[in-house]
């Protein structure tokens, strides 16, 4: 039997963001044909940015990975794909990891100034798909031995519907996306990704291993990834799923969440507190290390992106139509229409005090935040 899972709220994003900047090109090339150097490059979608010492990267469309310095001068990286990176992430000022479509994950071991591949899904559904074998193997195993459990026989069920999708996959190419990333240190990493992905790596990326462990039968997506102060990971993603992890993604729970809107982006605030956002306006906080969640209410119902803590205990949101929601202290937020109405999927403060603003638009820059003082 196949089973075939539809393009999801998540997915459909970024695809909406790219729009017309996104051709139809064969796998191999987007995966192989390095990224075209282009003087518009900061006019063109860019889904995810990050400081990096005093510079601040960002990726975007067609394998785009841009620096801009401490003075506002904005280079282009060269990248060996052509393709949508959805997600960045520096564990200091050396080494970076993005990642995007058809699973590809490169790497920077030099600020953002150089880019190789580490991984794509060509790679990557073999590994899902030994996974979801042995997985397979091991379930019947253990149903010879207890042939009237029935928690063995639902384990089974499930894993014999990742077995098909593993399989369907491989048959299909390297097609399915990472959407998020997170590196505790230079070896330390974990990506998710479209209908379950989740690999870890312990060697910086030379190699990776698929987790399993999340109740997902649906193979809902993965949309974003992030470790906590204590040591646990937490996952969010389609239908308010939240997964938390204490065992570095050895196992996992799933964490009851107030809400099914899909959420998109996860982030710890200095004082602890944890945000999740997503759809439609949803703003999950949790004061106990992603535990246990509660709605916050906002005042516009827009599907929110990104999360941007500051330094100072504020924190940014960006989303839908160029809405921008600042809170001074993460409790009281107040919105801000940003110039133009281009969804933005990130926002970063740059140490000069502007607020750089990525999203369908390309870059935008704001010499400051202009809410904040008036908010406070």
């Amino acid at each position: 039997m196949t089973h075939t899972i539809a393009l999801r709220p998540a997915l459909a994003l970024l695809l909406l963001v790219v729009g017309a900047t996104t051709q139809a090109l064969p796998l191999n090339d987007r995966l192989e044909r390095p990224a075209h150097l282009s003087p518009l490059a900061e006019r063109e979608a860019l889904t995810d940015i990050q400081p990096v010492g005093d510079s601040q990267v960002m990726v975007g469309t067609a394998g785009h990975i841009l620096l801009r310095n401490a003075s506002g001068q904005v280079q282009q990286a060269r990248v060996p794909v052509d393709l949508l990176l959805t997600a960045v992430q520096f564990v200091d000022a050396k080494h970076g990891w993005a990642v995007g479509h058809d699973g590809v994950i490169v790497h920077s071991n030099d600020g953002g100034l150089s880019w190789r591949k580490q991984l794509d899904g060509h790679a990557i559904n073999p590994l899902l798909l030994k996974a979801a074998e042995d997985d397979v193997a091991r379930l019947e195993q253990a149903l010879v031995a207890a042939p009237d459990d029935p928690a063995l026989a639902s384990a089974l069920d499930n894993a014999m519907f990742a077995l098909d999708d593993a399989q369907a996959a491989s048959a299909a190419g390297p097609s399915r996306p990472l959407l998020g990333v997170w590196f505790r240190n230079a070896r330390e990493g974990w990506v998710v990704g479209a209908y379950g992905m989740i690999l870890k790596t312990d060697d910086g990326g030379v190699t990776w291993q698929p987790l399993n462990g999340l109740e997902n039968p649906d193979r809902l997506h993965l949309n974003s990834v992030l470790g906590l102060t204590d040591g646990s990971l937490l996952v969010a993603g389609e239908g308010g799923r939240l997964y938390r992890s204490g065992d570095d993604g050895a196992h996992w729970s799933s964490v009851q969440s107030p809400t099914e809107a899909s959420l998109y982006a996860l982030a710890q605030l200095p004082n602890g507190e944890v945000l999740a956002a997503g759809f439609g306006g949803t703003l999950l906080v949790s004061n106990d290390q992603g535990e246990r969640w509660m709605a916050r209410r906002l005042p516009v119902n827009v599907s929110l992106y990104g999360i941007r803590p500051l330094a100072d205990g504020g924190v940014v949101l960006a989303g839908q139509g160029g809405t921008l929601l600042f809170s001074p202290d993460g409790q009281r937020f107040e919105a801000w229409q940003a110039p133009g109405k281009a969804a933005l999927l990130n926002t970063s403060l740059a140490r000069t005090g502007e607020l750089l603003l990525v999203g369908a638009a390309g870059l935008q820059v704001l010499p400051t935040i202009p809410f904040k003082v008036h908010a406070q």
